[in-house]
């Protein structure tokens, strides 16, 4: 398979000469000045960078750090035991739905090669793990990069639509304002007409391909064919999910998944207040819907933010004491992955001096 040239805003990518020609190939590190001097000239980098820096001081604005840290110290840790044990049982989940939306990616090494894209996610800019990861199993696997990355597409519509429902019913149980309320049904309703559209389209996809290239001559300096390429790779993406067991399949890990990560975070805050499940499912939402902002790798200040915001306005829990375990639940699991990911690099073979070109098809 031939790699196409990624765009220069991601700076996980090298090019290396190679008889004369000049091969994409994926790494793992930044390219040591190049690389550096793009992604300070990128807007969208220092974007990140504000808007991580105002929320994570409106998140510490208002703490008092001696009973932040002395909330951490007398933290029930022995509740971290099944919290571990929900994280990585959720991690082997997810790696199933995304071995099972491939269709031919073994899953010990779709497992590390999630594993490494999120570990990429949490040290660099930009979400560059996600190509990151797609190139990997495109070395390593007899699935092409341009499918992974397809079925990346899919993961994020699948979670997207997973959030806004968890939100909308956790809506139904949670005394919270009316516009919030509102918001979730209209926002449930949105991702339902989102999903009906998307499926109508991948129906019939021939017949928007062609209404898209009529729109896209209409823009000479638009560079139709490569908008074209990303429309075919969309849709290829969903019709991955070609029969009734693989779309089951898909259906009951993305439950799964998020019932996981609700059980991470109902075993965490055990550790630090007295739980519920419906503080937790509000906070993991929160979290999740923060995390989509423009941020610092790792989503820093914004998902610590979000994640607070949902437990001490709703219910006015002590701020530091939330703090606290917002702060231990999201950090922990950022190191975890960035561990996992660099134990999946040494599984796999990778190494971030060099990563070898990715196969050709």
């Amino acid at each position: 398979m031939e790699v196409a040239e990624p765009h220069p805003a991601s700076p996980g990518f090298l090019y290396r000469e190679s008889g004369g020609n000049c091969q994409a190939c994926a790494t793992v590190r930044y390219e040591s000045f190049r690389g550096k001097i793009i992604v300070l000239k990128n807007w969208k980098f220092w974007l990140g960078m504000v808007i991580s820096a105002i929320a994570l001081y409106l998140t510490l604005r208002d703490v008092d750090f001696g009973a932040f840290i002395q909330a951490v110290i007398t933290a029930h840790t022995l509740w971290l035991v099944p919290a571990a044990a929900s994280f990585m049982a959720g991690l082997a989940v997810r790696a199933l739905r995304w071995a099972t939306l491939m269709g031919e990616a073994p899953f010990n090494t779709t497992f590390h090669a999630m594993n490494i894209g999120y570990m990429l996610n949490m040290v660099l800019p930009f979400r560059v793990g996600e190509i990151g990861r797609a190139v990997v199993i495109g070395q390593r696997t007899d699935v092409s990069a341009a499918t992974a990355l397809s079925s990346i597409v899919v993961e994020r519509l699948l979670d997207l639509a997973a959030v806004v429902l968890m939100f909308l019913v956790f809506a139904q149980f949670i005394p919270m304002d009316a516009a919030l309320s509102r918001a979730a049904t209209i926002s449930a309703g949105l991702i339902a007409i989102l999903l009906i559209g998307v499926g109508v389209v991948i129906w019939q996809s021939a017949r928007f391909e062609g209404i898209l290239a009529g729109l896209l001559a209409r823009f000479p300096r638009i560079n139709a064919q490569r908008w074209l390429q990303r429309y075919r790779d969309f849709c290829a993406g969903f019709k991955l999910i070609n029969s009734g067991k693989r779309f089951a399949i898909v259906l009951l890990t993305t439950l799964g998944i998020w019932l996981a990560q609700l059980l991470v975070t109902y075993f965490v805050m055990a550790a630090f207040l007295p739980p519920r499940m419906d503080q937790a499912g509000l906070m993991l939402v929160a979290a999740n819907l923060g995390g989509a902002a423009p941020s610092a790798p790792g989503g820093l200040g914004p998902v610590q933010f979000f994640a607070r915001t949902a437990l001490v306005v709703p219910f006015n829990i002590d701020p530091t004491q939330a703090t606290a375990f917002v702060f231990v639940w999201s950090l922990a699991q950022q190191l975890a992955l960035i561990v996992l990911g660099m134990i999946g690099m040494v599984r796999i073979g990778l190494s971030f001096g060099q990563l070898r070109p990715a196969k050709a098809a």
